[in-house]
């Protein structure tokens, strides 16, 4: 049974939700960025639902995805894992209190919180993967609603297929956003061969605070064409 962890949230991730791109990173935003960081974890109270579930003929447990990229991610697998995570509504609270009394800190809030639900599912991730690889299996990138040709509208399956309000208190309106806003749910499928994943993104690079390319609006990939 996994729980939910974090590990040090990524400093370049949160300035990849501000939008940097290579400006001064001032001593004063680095301190407001770390004291936004610590309330945010400071509320979290993080929750963790997981479902293994077979894959027949394309579909989970009777349930089928629109688009192509989920049936073609899903394609050699043989079962899924399907999960919600969220930071709890403490988050919530914190992050629409500071909405209506300091919009500076607002902004920094939400790019901390983001962070920290990308971590735990970073960190359930690779969990998952060192479980299965154990078994001698192997695990595919996780897919989300929203993604890709998956749209949003999808959402509603997989919170029956996980039970999300009742496991972990997070629901979803009429407009599929969730409450908790920081929550996530994701897919992914477990193979019996070893499977393609995406690259790394630009905040895990160590030249992402001075990258021309990020200064320009572009990726490293995109420049090394032209």
């Amino acid at each position: 049974m996994f729980e939910p962890r974090f590990t040090t949230l990524n400093m370049n991730e949160i300035l990849k939700y501000l939008g940097f791109r290579g400006q001064e990173l001032t001593e004063e935003i680095a301190a407001q960025i770390k004291r936004c960081t610590d309330e945010v974890l400071a509320a979290a109270t993080p929750r963790l639902t997981y479902r293994h579930a077979p894959l027949e003929d394309g579909a989970v447990l009777g349930v089928r995805f629109a688009g192509n990229d989920i049936p073609r991610m899903l394609e050699p697998c043989e079962e899924v894992v399907l999960f919600g995570a969220t930071l709890g509504p403490g988050v919530e609270r914190l992050m629409m209190r500071y909405e209506v009394t300091n919009a500076a800190d607002s902004v920094i809030m939400d790019a901390c919180a983001s962070t920290a639900i990308e971590n735990i599912c970073n960190n359930f991730e690779s969990d998952m993967r060192r479980a299965v690889e154990a078994e001698g299996r192997y695990l595919t990138d996780r897919f989300s609603p929203g993604y890709g040709d998956l749209p949003i509208a999808e959402q509603p399956k997989i919170f029956a297929l996980l039970d999300m309000t009742r496991r972990i208190g997070v629901s979803l309106t009429p407009t599929t956003i969730m409450v908790p806003r920081k929550s996530v749910t994701a897919i992914m499928g477990i193979a019996r061969t070893p499977q393609p994943h995406r690259p790394p993104d630009c905040e895990h690079c160590l030249m992402f605070r001075t990258c021309p390319f990020r200064k320009a609006g572009r990726r490293c990939r995109e420049g090394a064409k032209t």
